[in-house]
């Protein structure tokens, strides 16, 4: 049984006081107690409260995952999906004002993450790896706007407001103001086409808490059908994140006086989210190991790892077949610098959300989604540790690109072939490009 704080457990009988049918969704809540850093989450408690007044509301959510297994048998398609990015940096206070940099490492994480090139993959506990993935989706700053024009992906609002506050008493979703350009925020771009992250300074009307992110559902996922009053409006889909979580370089990280999320795992977490995946305790608020998250290679637990690293963590018996809890897992709750892997199966059901629920993401006008369509550049090894060869004639213009779009070589090719160098380039995924014949290649550095 996992125990609460009592600051904790004051907050969990307020929520538990008031309707909140409409704050079913994913928030990461952190409560400072007694200078011990705890977790909490309001969508366990909602889903408690909608169980307790909507029967059947557990059943109803695993309803999405019962079609995992007819998709893994026939339906999977083999595509690396492309997903195009804006970064909605909504600021009041310069540290708010993020930099490039911090963006850009922010994406290169993300890619890593999803892509299974996370440098700390090595301590993924031997258990587990037969289901650790590489679930085959990158990420990209987008480079069109929704009205053609050419943009770095980063959109920076300055605001008059100084914070935008999560109400956890109030009817509405009061932390949506920030995706409106009329109450101080940013309008969201075509949320069919752009996965939009909001970064703002987030504040919550509980004394000493925290909110570090949030995302909405899937809209018209079969496992979030029917627990909303009415579907989520379009132009408030995606994800918003607290200003000091973004990167793993950001100079105000400090800013929010909690340690060990300085990693950008927060926004790994939370696109999980927007991607259909629930937490890997199932959600639930008190018997967790009674609850499921939907994805059969994860296995039940109690609770949420509560920041604690503590992989020695066994808080379910599941039989002849039992394993410990699986406190590496992004869609635990963890310290950044703990977390490492997503599952086969979730792989397969952000894959499958990709496909029928946000398929205008991977469908799109985006030039990060048509470079699969583009003539490739011959080069070898490919994954690359240190050097390559690229076979491309002369006159040929290379560039070499991170993930999120920074340019990081540029050569002219006056022989047969060149040599380009990798060394010291960390791990992820970058494309060569011919600027001459347009055709690219992506690489993939160890």
């Amino acid at each position: 049984m996992h125990y609460f704080h009592n600051s904790k457990m004051r907050l969990s009988h307020i929520l538990f006081m008031r309707q909140l049918l409409l704050f079913f969704f994913a928030i990461t809540l952190a409560v400072s107690a007694h200078s011990q850093q705890t977790l909490f989450c309001g969508f366990d408690v909602v889903m408690e409260k909608l169980e307790a007044t909507h029967p059947g509301t557990h059943e109803a959510c695993t309803a999405f995952y019962s079609e995992l297994p007819k998709y893994e048998q026939g339906g999977a398609r083999s595509a690396v999906y492309q997903v195009p990015v804006v970064f909605h940096v909504v600021w009041n206070t310069e540290s708010q004002n993020l930099s490039d940099e911090v963006i850009f490492d922010q994406m290169a994480i993300l890619n890593q993450d999803y892509r299974r090139l996370n440098p700390n993959a090595v301590d993924t506990r031997e258990i587990f790896l037969p289901v650790a993935a590489d679930t085959e989706i990158e990420f990209y700053l987008a480079d069109t706007d929704p009205d053609g024009n050419p943009t770095t992906g980063i959109n920076r609002i300055e605001t008059d407001r100084e914070s935008f506050e999560f109400d956890l008493f109030a009817q509405d979703i009061t932390i949506d103001e920030v995706k409106f350009a009329s109450t101080g925020g940013a309008d969201a771009w075509d949320t069919d086409r752009y996965l939009n992250i909001w970064v703002c300074n987030i504040t919550t009307s509980i004394p000493g808490a925290q909110i570090f992110g949030f995302a909405y559902p899937p809209n018209g996922a079969p496992n979030w059908d029917g627990l909303f009053p009415a579907p989520i409006a379009d132009d408030v889909e995606g994800v918003v994140v607290h200003y000091t979580v973004i990167g793993s370089n950001n100079p105000a990280a400090g800013e929010d006086n909690f340690p060990n999320n300085e990693g950008g795992r927060t926004l790994t977490h939370e696109v999980g989210h927007y991607l259909g995946l629930r937490h890997t305790w199932g959600d639930a608020f008190f018997n967790g190991c009674s609850a499921d998250d939907g994805i059969e290679d994860t296995p039940n637990i109690n609770a949420n790892n509560n920041f604690a690293c503590n992989f020695n963590a066994n808080t379910c018996n599941d039989g002849d077949d039992d394993l410990p809890d699986m406190g590496e897992n992004y869609m635990d709750y963890n310290q950044d610098d703990c977390l490492n892997l997503f599952t086969l199966g979730q792989r397969s059901a952000m894959r499958f959300v990709l496909e029928n629920f946000r398929e205008e993401l991977i469908e799109g006008q985006f030039v990060s989604v048509q470079e699969a369509t583009l003539p490739s550049i011959s080069l070898y090894p490919n994954p690359v540790s240190n050097t390559c060869v690229v076979n491309t004639g002369p006159g040929a213009h290379l560039v070499i690109n991170a993930s999120n779009g920074a340019q990081l070589f540029e050569t002219s090719v006056t022989t047969s072939s060149v040599v380009l160098n990798f060394a010291e380039y960390q791990p992820g995924v970058y494309f060569v490009r011919d600027l001459n014949s347009g055709a690219v290649q992506r690489v993939v550095k160890h």
